[in-house]
């Protein structure tokens, strides 16, 4: 532990580095200046993992002498060391960022050896909060759903500015205090508040349900929502949240193949929020049905199959899929991995999930439809000055081309299991004979797209990372071929159950609990 000292009074030098020698259990490296001038240059030059400060130098006094210290050294820890017994200034330092206040003559080893390891603590947990609330403002200043919170009695606490912008504000914060009433037609705004007295009074979510929206002037439009209870941190219902995705145009669409097919597809909404609430989520963001090729029938019929296994390693995981329907007769898979398992990673799927929905409409090319994302990412990452990135893997399976297309962002290849002759190949670029880089890391990549012929009972079986890097006692990882041995030996089971196989396989090979990603 790196410790710089700013004290002029060598006795008090001598001390302090007495105590650190005698420390049981840590190492101290310990540099000092007589002079605040002094310091600051250090800390201008060093990395420091914690400073001590003292208030009375013989250049600066006081407050003063914190102020310009925490203004060269924002991200370091101080701990102010001084002869000053004045509850007053302890208590405006600690309001202006210092971790501790410590008077020299109650101060001994183990008092000073606590202080400055909870000093680094409380530093990095206050910096790690302030970079979170960061990220997920700006997942509510630039997603273009509507993010709402509401109180108990439906009035909006919280909104993104995707929402003010719906109702033609500026400023999110002028919607606060209002309800639906105050925007949409009587009936809507009574329906609304029916669906959110349920949701607060069973505590059940509302998942992926489609709104008429009829507005003052008699526009008519289309949101699908997902409503959900807001708890505190008792587990008591306060209120609502939720998310709504603008589907006006879609309705029109359908309601024109409805004339000839009278059947609606269902969409389901995929959420992101707040930390004790992401895995649930989470959980919501995956498909729970999967389209049906071609549309209209059961799914006995489906010319495509889909089976899914989601298994977390954390809270919440930055591992996400999703299916989109392309057209009548072709879908789109898109799987991924965002590095982390924490809230930051949670946001990130939410905002990637966002982008395909949106954009497999228009870039039918997987190659094209990563690269725009790639794109995204990277310039959010850039402006956040967050060093994170995604792999990534999106497959069009077209039923009358009998073709997949696909493209890699250094995703785990899938596996292809072609039903004629019994073989397992994986999925790889002909041409490359490597994958592209990982979403996020380099702004202008341009990701290619190879195809294969797709026929009848052919199966593709996608997965992240989490399987193949499973590790035994001797941290053996599972590895791609074992995977690949085990899908060979199972080949002839259904999907679902080849995939249970699978995990369990892993499992097996595997004698920690539960996978670590």
């Amino acid at each position: 532990m790196k410790v710089l000292l700013i004290e002029d009074n060598p006795d008090d030098v001598q001390m302090v580095r007495l105590m650190l020698q005698q420390a049981r259990g840590f190492t101290f490296e310990l540099e000092c200046a007589d002079r605040l001038s002094k310091g600051l240059e250090r800390l201008t030059h060093g990395d420091f993992d914690v400073v001590l400060l003292d208030l009375l130098l013989t250049d600066s006094r006081s407050l003063e002498t914190f102020t310009k210290t925490h203004a060269v050294a924002p991200h370091t820890p101080i701990v102010i060391l001084t002869v000053l017994v004045d509850e007053s200034l302890a208590a405006k330092a600690l309001q202006l960022g210092a971790q501790d206040y410590l008077l020299k003559h109650e101060l001994h080893g183990p008092l000073l050896v606590k202080a400055l390891r909870y000093a680094i603590q409380r530093k990095r947990a206050q910096d790690g909060q302030i970079r979170d609330r960061h990220l997920l403002q700006t997942l509510m200043d630039n997603i273009p759903d509507a993010i709402y919170f509401k109180d108990t009695n439906s009035r909006f606490i919280r909104i993104n500015r995707g929402l003010a912008k719906k109702h033609g504000f500026a400023d999110p914060a002028l919607i606060e205090g209002k309800t639906d009433a105050d925007m949409f037609s009587e009936a809507h705004a009574k329906q609304a508040l029916a669906d959110e007295q349920q949701v607060m009074s069973t505590g059940l979510p509302l998942v992926g349900i489609e709104e008429k929206e009829t507005w003052p002037d008699g526009s008519v439009t289309w949101v699908s929502t997902t409503k959900m209870p807001l708890r505190d941190a008792s587990r008591r219902i306060v209120g609502t949240f939720g998310i709504s995705r603008d589907i006006t145009k879609r309705k029109v669409v359908e309601r024109a193949l409805a004339e000839r097919t009278h059947q609606l597809r269902e969409k389901n909404l995929l959420i992101e929020n707040e930390l004790k609430m992401a895995r649930e989520l989470q959980q919501a963001m995956l498909p729970h049905e999967f389209p049906r090729i071609p549309p209209g029938v059961g799914a006995a019929e489906s010319a495509l199959e889909f089976s899914s296994v989601y298994i977390p390693a954390g809270t919440v995981s930055g591992d996400l899929f999703d299916v989109v329907r392309i057209s009548d007769t072709a879908v789109g898979v898109f799987i991924c991995d965002v590095m982390g398992h924490d809230v930051r990673a949670a946001l990130v799927t939410a905002m990637l999930r966002a982008e395909v929905e949106e954009r497999s409409r228009t870039a039918t090319d997987p190659g094209q439809l990563l690269t725009q994302i790639n794109r995204i990412l990277a310039s959010m990452f850039k402006e956040t000055g967050v060093t994170m990135f995604a792999t990534a893997f999106y497959m069009v399976a077209d039923v009358a081309r009998g073709q997949i297309s696909y493209s890699n962002a250094a995703h785990p290849l899938p596996l292809h299991l072609i039903h004629r002759s019994g073989k397992v190949e994986p999925l790889k670029n002909p041409v490359m004979r490597r994958t592209g880089p990982a979403l996020g890391l380099v702004e202008d990549a341009v990701f290619t797209t190879s195809q294969r012929p797709m026929g009848d009972g052919d199966r593709v079986v996608l997965f992240t990372d989490g399987i193949i890097e499973a590790e035994a006692n001797d941290e053996t990882a599972y590895g791609c071929e074992r995977l690949t041995a085990a899908v060979r030996k199972h080949i002839k089971l259904p999907t679902g159950v080849l995939l249970q196989e699978l995990i369990d396989d892993a499992r097996q090979f595997s004698t920690k609990q539960g996978f670590a990603d």
